[in-house]
């Protein structure tokens, strides 16, 4: 709040950080009993080569939460335009999120998408809090490859990689 207090107009905040075109992506685990829980995030981000980091934020309030601290492993999946609708949903509190999708489990029961840009699986290395969000930073275990092209954020909807911005 101290932010506010210093005449941060929230608002305009928002909007310009919409001017930054971001990569769309599902981020899911698994609880210990099983049940599947995910996300979508554009906050995500390569880290590190040496040793294979990457960094997820997850807003602190979200139902999935609990979940993502606990939990050993987690997957990102690189979403495409094919996954937009799926993207919202994940992205929505409340909803029955793996109701509606082609998710497939890997050798671990993480829920994975199988026609995704990219799939990266990680341990999750550490939780660093970072104002309303967390920061998940996970040790890459394994990435694999898809033949889709990736979706962007962008100004409050999905862009499409060659789309013309208006």
């Amino acid at each position: 709040m101290a932010d506010q207090d210093q005449g941060l107009d929230a608002a305009a905040f928002r909007s310009a950080l919409a001017r930054f075109p971001a990569g769309v992506t599902i981020v899911t685990t698994r609880s210990a009993g099983g049940t599947p829980h995910g996300f979508t995030a554009s906050s995500f981000a390569s880290l590190s080569l040496d040793p294979p980091l990457i960094l997820v934020c997850l807003d602190q309030g979200a139902d999935c939460f609990p979940a993502f601290i606990a939990a050993e492993q987690f997957v990102v999946n690189i979403v495409t335009p094919a996954h937009a609708k799926l993207a919202m949903r994940f992205a929505t509190k409340g909803e029955d999120k793996f109701a509606h999708g082609s998710f497939e489990s890997d050798e671990g029961g993480h829920p994975i998408l199988p026609d995704a840009a990219a799939v990266i699986r990680c341990e999750l290395e550490q939780a660093v809090p970072g104002g309303d969000h967390v920061i998940l930073i996970g040790r890459v275990h394994d990435a694999r490859i898809g033949s889709g092209k990736p979706v962007m954020w962008y100004r409050g909807d999905f862009l499409h990689l060659g789309q013309s911005v208006q």
